[in-house]
């Protein structure tokens, strides 16, 4: 409820975007249509999110991606998860495979091998 909430209140009034991109942006916000937008909120729901039949909906989807990369900031939300996996797997393929050593101490009060 709490990352609910923020998001209502944070990202819905306003939309943080880097200086250089801003023109492009809002260009891109002020020429898509409703339509396009609800047509495309159809196809990612049926699990298609790279088809785009105009240049409209195209822009729709690089409007998409552009929040997914605004909401990445917002803690807890699918974006953020979705940078920390890609952040774990950068450091994997880095520093390779997370190695796990367990060091077995059996208390040796009650173990009868000490």
């Amino acid at each position: 409820l709490q990352r609910r909430a923020l998001l209502l209140h944070a990202s819905a009034a306003s939309l943080k975007v880097k200086r250089r991109n801003f023109n492009g942006i809002a260009a891109n916000f002020a020429s898509v249509s409703a339509e396009a937008v609800h047509v495309v909120s159809e196809r990612v729901a049926r699990g298609d999110f790279a088809t785009a039949h105009n240049n409209e909906e195209h822009m729709v989807l690089n409007l998409m991606k552009e929040v997914k990369l605004v909401t990445s900031a917002v803690p807890g939300s699918s974006a953020s998860r979705v940078a920390m996996r890609n952040e774990i797997r950068a450091l994997m393929i880095e520093k390779g495979l997370p190695s796990f050593y367990i060091t077995i101490n059996p208390a040796d009060v009650f173990n009868p091998l000490v």
